[in-house]
């Protein structure tokens, strides 16, 4: 479990980041965090695995906490974290090199990095590409290669903040299945995003405000929280709630894709 108890955080100059969070997040689960620019959803995450230590509270994985420096090595093959920009994370100059990078630190046999390799490529579907120059990947393959360098670490949960937004909506789409698929394998997702149709995935949503947490609750509560309250949320949530209000789908029916609405309107009438 990860576990933040009254955690504060102030930049260097002075500024409140976040403010006094109490969260828990489960293994195997599925969380996405949303809200505005500044609203502290990056600053909150890179509290997870130690990138950033409270100004005030503490910050614990199984037990471990972030501000022990002796815990860090163990907290950050546990939480692993990929990034907005990829660039920022490659290390070497072909697929398997970036992806080989963090067992090799490990100091691990040979064939058991070989081995992490191998089944972290063709987890994110590169398979084939391993050597392929990072240079000259897409901005979707260089993703996916960031990420599978973090798999190769063998994390028990994997923090994306805020992935998608450099890529067109095929890529996105790519990445999301990705981190569905992980989920299903047992792995806790910590998703940040500011495409809010992606959270419709999630079993949590999350909404920062301030650098508070405003509201937290499954995806449909937290979209009919923020819809009753005029605020804008994703298009299929809007009509599945205009549904329910008329009277057209039952308010126990919440269909999170297309497909689902259009099957459940079929057996409605």
């Amino acid at each position: 479990m990860i576990r933040l108890k009254g955690v504060s955080y102030n930049y260097p100059d002075g500024r409140l980041a976040i403010d006094g969070i109490d969260l828990q997040i489960e293994k195997g689960t599925f969380t996405t965090i949303i809200g505005d620019n500044g609203s502290g959803k990056s600053t909150l995450v890179r509290h997870m695995n130690g990138l950033l230590t409270p100004s005030e509270g503490t910050v614990s994985v199984c037990g471990m906490d972030t501000s022990d420096p002796e815990d860090l090595r163990a907290i950050r093959q546990m939480v692993g974290m990929v990034f907005q920009d990829p660039h920022s994370q490659a290390v070497g100059a072909t697929v398997e090199e970036d992806v080989a990078f963090g067992p090799e630190n490990l100091a691990l046999e040979r064939e058991e990095i070989r081995n992490r390799v191998s089944a972290s490529i063709f987890d994110v579907g590169l398979e084939g590409s391993e050597e392929h120059l990072l240079m000259y990947l897409s901005g979707g393959q260089l993703q996916k290669t960031a990420l599978a360098g973090v798999l190769a670490m063998k994390p028990e949960y994997l923090v994306f903040d805020e992935v998608t937004s450099m890529l067109d909506q095929a890529s996105r789409s790519q990445v999301l299945e990705i981190v569905l698929k992980l989920n299903s394998m047992g792995k806790a997702i910590i998703y940040v995003t500011h495409h809010l149709e992606e959270a419709l995935a999630s079993d949590r949503v999350i909404v920062m405000e301030g650098g508070s947490i405003a509201i937290d609750g499954s995806p449909s509560y937290v979209f009919r929280e923020l819809y009753d309250s005029g605020q804008s949320i994703p298009p299929l949530m809007e009509l599945v709630f205009r549904l329910h209000d008329s009277g057209i789908l039952d308010k126990d029916v919440l269909p999170v894709n297309i497909n689902s609405l259009m099957e459940e309107l079929c057996r409605s009438m």
